[in-house]
C-alpha cells in the first residue's frame, strides 16, 4: 500500500511559472548576447586601430629610408645629372613619368645615384634612384602606385642647419641644398567609423562630424647626403 505523504504531484508547471521560467531565460540569453556584442565590437575595433597604426609605421619606414638616401652619390666626382645634386628636385620637365611633383608640404621627389653611373632615370624604371610621394586622395602613393590606404594627411617640413624652416614650396637650387632635415607627419584613420566615437574623422577624411579613430606619426629625418656632394 502506497504512503499517501509521498505522493508525487503529477499537475505539472503552471503558466505563471513557466513564464516566469521563459521571462529568466531570456534575460540570461540577452546579457550574454549583449556581452558577445560588445566583446566583438572591442575586438573589431582594436584590428582597425592595429591595421591603422601599421598604415603609419610601414609608410614612415619607406619615407624615411628614401630621404636618407637622397642624393646619394657612391662617385662623388660625379654630379647628378638632373636638376640638382642635393638629391631634392622641384620639378623636372625631363621626367615621362610625373614632371611636376613640387618640393612641398603634401609632396616630395627624392633622387639619388645608388649605383653610382653618374645618371637618374628618366622614367620609373629604377624606383629606387627617383622616387616621388604625393597624397591622392585617403591614398598615400610611391611613384604614383599606391602605398597605403587611409591616410587622410601627409606634411614635409623642410628645415636648415640652423633649425629655421624653409618655406614651401621650394623652387631654387639654394633652397634645396639648404635642406638638413625633413619632418615628415602622416595621419591615418580607421577603415569604419565607430558611431560611438566623435573625436576623429569622418569616412570621406574630413574633420567634420568624424567618427573615425585617427593617428598621427611625426618623424624627422636628417637628409646626410646633402653639403657632401659638389
Amino acid at each position: 500500500m502506497q504512503n499517501s505523504k509521498f505522493k508525487i504531484n503529477e499537475d505539472g508547471l503552471t503558466i505563471i511559472e513557466l513564464l516566469i521560467a521563459m521571462s529568466i531565460g531570456l534575460v540570461v540569453l540577452g546579457s550574454v548576447f549583449s556581452s558577445f556584442t560588445t566583446q566583438k565590437k572591442a575586438f573589431d575595433l582594436q584590428e582597425q586601430i592595429t591595421e591603422m597604426e601599421q598604415n603609419l609605421r610601414f609608410p614612415i619606414d619607406f619615407i624615411t629610408r628614401d630621404l636618407r638616401n637622397a642624393g646619394a652619390n657612391p662617385n662623388i666626382n660625379t654630379t647628378m645629372v638632373i636638376g640638382t645634386s642635393v638629391g631634392l628636385i622641384p620639378n623636372d620637365p625631363n621626367d615621362s613619368d610625373d614632371p611636376n611633383v613640387p618640393i612641398t608640404t603634401d609632396s616630395i621627389k627624392i633622387l639619388s645615384d645608388i649605383d653610382g653611373n653618374g645618371s637618374i632615370p628618366t622614367t620609373d624604371t629604377d624606383v629606387d634612384e627617383k622616387i616621388t610621394y604625393t597624397l591622392n586622395g585617403t591614398t598615400l602613393e610611391r611613384n604614383g602606385n599606391p602605398l597605403v590606404d587611409y591616410i587622410t594627411a601627409l606634411t614635409f617640413t623642410y628645415f636648415d642647419s640652423a633649425g629655421n624652416t624653409i618655406a614651401t614650396p621650394i623652387t631654387t637650387t639654394t633652397n634645396l641644398s639648404n635642406i638638413r632635415v625633413v619632418q615628415v607627419s602622416l595621419t591615418a584613420r580607421t577603415e569604419y567609423e565607430d558611431p560611438n566615437y566623435t573625436g576623429g574623422v569622418n569616412i570621406s577624411g574630413t574633420a567634420a562630424d568624424g567618427t573615425c579613430k585617427a593617428r598621427t606619426l611625426t618623424v624627422r629625418v636628417r637628409i646626410r647626403n646633402i653639403g657632401l656632394q659638389g
